[in-house]
């Protein structure tokens, strides 16, 4: 009797499972990832990976429970030991799909939009999507480096700002400094107009400080460092020749106008720095003449994980095309700074 019970509440937990994953699954499947299903922290694909762990429990417990008699093991004993290795395998399955749902909140509301990221090896990668219900549309991506997952670890500022959203995040890591003197890493319509909901995520803009002196980087082979001074004057004309060497009219993410600060604007506490994130009509070849500009200017060249390098002794040069993910080419200088 007490078998019986127990087959009937696994096929039942089986055939509502399986049910589960038949509305859940096609919904991504039909749009190409483009639409998902978000329900709290979990996304579809967890969604249908945890289900089909569980249906295969589900069908261990009928296999095991029923009454296995002489002929019977003929056909039990490999569907026991199938189900066996299927249960654990499936457990294995879940316990490595790690896509943690993190929604952007700005001025202590969520926005409407939430990210979902999936970290291997010494990548990371995430898909920004808009929430409809329980249906998220995706609406932009992030990539970022060293295995780090920005939103979920909070290592973003998200600012609204009229009728858009801006958002900045983490590249390399989560201790990485973040300004809002700084281009977005993206820019989204803004979907929520209320403020002051209690809620916390992300880095308040106000707390947006400058990080720790850093010292220039120096490559394996190149010229020697030269003595910390006052180097805003070299790093202020570099910006310009940048913005001179793309070639074509260079805007900022949300369209604007970009110049060169002027050496007066920077600081020089140690270290002087200035990022900078631009578009023009022809990303890769304003790289190009960009890296060809620096290195004519006698700038030692080096590359990195995704980043070219460039170096004279004084200025620091790290230059990033992520035109596939952001359609932004992502700039920053460097250099120790001194005032006499």
């Amino acid at each position: 009797m007490v078998r019986r019970r127990t087959v009937v509440a696994a096929s039942v937990s089986y055939l509502l499972l399986i049910a589960l994953v038949a509305v859940v699954w096609p919904i991504s499947l039909d749009s190409a990832g483009a639409r998902e299903v978000v329900i709290g922290p979990w996304t579809g694909e967890v969604i249908v990976t945890g289900s089909i762990g569980a249906a295969i429990v589900s069908l261990a417990v009928i296999v095991f429970a029923v009454p296995a008699r002489r002929w019977w093991w003929m056909l039990l004993g490999p569907l026991r030991a199938i189900a066996l290795v299927a249960t654990v395998l499936g457990g294995l399955a879940f316990s490595l799909t790690d896509e943690p749902v993190t929604p952007i909140v700005a001025n202590g509301c969520e926005t409407g939009y939430v990210v979902t990221e999936r970290a291997f090896l010494f990548g990371a990668s995430g898909s920004v999507r808009r929430l409809d219900g329980p249906i998220g549309t995706s609406v932009g991506r992030t990539e970022v480096d060293d295995g780090h997952m920005p939103f979920d670890q909070g290592s973003y500022i998200a600012v609204t700002d009229g009728y858009t959203l801006r958002v900045w995040n983490t590249f390399q890591s989560a201790t990485e400094r973040l300004s809002v003197a700084s281009a977005p890493s993206f820019v989204l319509p803004r979907l929520v107009t209320d403020t002051d909901c209690g809620l916390t995520g992300g880095l308040a803009a106000e707390e947006d400080t400058p990080p720790p002196p850093r010292a220039a980087v120096e490559p394996a082979e190149g010229p020697a460092p030269s003595p910390a001074t006052d180097a805003r004057v070299e790093l202020a004309r570099m910006v310009q020749l940048t913005l001179e060497a793309a070639g074509a009219p260079v805007t900022d993410a949300a369209g604007g106008a970009v110049t060169a600060p002027a050496a007066s604007d920077l600081a020089c506490d140690g270290t002087t720095a200035y990022d900078l994130a631009i578009r023009t009509d022809d990303n890769a070849s304003s790289y190009a003449a960009i890296l060809d500009a620096w290195s004519a200017e006698g700038y030692s060249a080096d590359r990195a994980m995704q980043e070219d390098l460039r170096y004279n002794g004084t200025v620091s040069l790290s230059a990033r095309d992520r035109s596939t993910i952001d359609g932004m080419l992502h700039f920053s200088l460097t250099a120790e700074c001194r005032t006499p």
